[in-house]
């Protein structure tokens, strides 16, 4: 995961936007984020965890990564910088 600092684990939080996404599109960026079985997609293979609808928790050391994926969705997104309690 992320580094730790006293007792706290660095993590990335993002929010993204999929609305310029046409419907097909769509199911193909689910089936991307969590594979076609709902379980193994690059949620699993980064360890991200699904917040909520559109609101992912990744680990600070796989930040670039989740960069990479929502931009090449050309997701509109926001990151911010936590710190989450052992």
């Amino acid at each position: 995961m992320g580094k730790d600092i006293a007792g706290l684990r660095e993590f990335a939080l993002y929010s993204y936007r999929i609305n310029h996404l046409k419907n097909k599109e769509k199911v193909l960026f689910y089936y991307a984020l969590k594979g076609r079985d709902g379980k193994s997609g690059i949620i699993k293979l980064y360890n991200i965890e699904q917040i909520a609808k559109s609101v992912l928790l990744a680990s600070k050391n796989k930040e670039s990564e989740v960069d990479e994926f929502l931009s090449y969705w050309k997701c509109k997104f926001k990151k911010k910088e936590v710190f989450i309690k052992k």
